[in-house]
């Protein structure tokens, strides 16, 4: 996986009413001369990164490329101390992505803009593994993404994070007006990114639709259709009510069909269903559309 990655060059100091409502704009007008004087796309994605952070008092970071015909790439990050890129970047990329709010609203729902995570997540997102592992244990108390979509489906993000240093908190509104601001720049150099990657790899494997089916048939060999629905809906962080809602059945209806899918799984918890994923995600060769299937559920 080609990728740059930055480390820290800055002492994140703990922010008063000042530093919130007068962001250091020197910093960020040094980027844009940087940024004119870059001569790649990768040089311009990590000035933009580290700009942007410097901004919003940012603290983590991540550009990534979702290709409409192969695997993500995660080519820029700026992790925390406590993230490793094991498990941040290379699971991520492995199949986790697929669960990730901000993807998902971009793949399904077509959305570009800039989103706080809390504005794509469903309701019931912070009691999943999945959060628990990218951001509880991670320690990002909050993420905005700008997020970028081709005509033909090519996805480009890029995110500031927020650890809970001293006296942080989230993004404020004035940072989130800020960021909006950065919207045109951001775009402009994010589809020049994708136009130019487009160019460069015209042609990849089909490992990005493979997961994305792989995701869609996850249980279809062992649980039944609406199971099927209940347990995509239970991964990606539905609450039984949101389910109930969406799917036009009573909240005892749905809480059935949970019993049933964890019996059927042999799991007991979220946690086992999220890592039941990845691990059949890591075994699926397509044979089978469910990738279940290799695992002899």
């Amino acid at each position: 996986m080609l990728g740059t990655s930055f480390s820290r060059s800055q002492t994140h100091r703990k922010p008063t009413d000042s530093m919130t409502s007068n962001p250091d704009l020197a910093q960020w007008h040094q980027c844009i001369a940087n940024l004119l004087d870059c001569d790649s796309d990768s040089e311009r994605i990590a000035e933009l990164l580290r700009g942007t952070e410097a901004l919003v008092r940012g603290n983590s970071s991540m550009a990534i490329l979702y290709p409409a015909d192969g695997s993500p790439e995660v080519t820029h990050h700026r992790l925390l101390a406590n993230e490793h890129p094991s498990m941040q970047v290379d699971r991520y990329v492995d199949g986790a992505y697929l669960l990730d709010p901000f993807y998902r609203s971009a793949a399904d729902e077509h959305r570009e803009g800039l989103f706080l995570l809390r504005e794509v997540a469903p309701d019931a997102f912070g009691k999943t593994e999945y959060f628990r592992v990218y951001y509880r244990e991670a320690r990002l108390i909050d993420e905005a993404c700008f997020l970028v979509r081709s005509e033909e489906g090519v996805i480009a993000s890029l995110s500031i994070g927020r650890a809970p240093d001293p006296g942080s908190a989230r993004f404020t509104r004035q940072e989130m007006v800020l960021l909006k601001a950065l919207s045109p720049l951001v775009e402009k150099i994010l589809k020049r990114w994708i136009h130019n990657r487009n160019r460069a790899m015209p042609s990849r494997e089909n490992f990005g639709k493979r997961l994305d089916s792989a995701l869609h048939h996850f249980g279809s060999s062992v649980l039944t259709h609406r199971e099927c629905e209940v347990l995509h809906m239970t991964m990606r962080g539905h609450s039984i009510k949101s389910m109930a809602e969406r799917l036009d059945a009573s909240v005892d209806t749905i809480k059935t069909h949970r019993k049933h899918i964890y019996a059927k799984l042999d799991v007991s918890s979220q946690s086992e269903l999220f890592y039941l994923f990845i691990s059949a995600l890591r075994h699926h060769s397509g044979t089978n559309p469910d990738p279940l299937a290799a695992l002899h559920i």
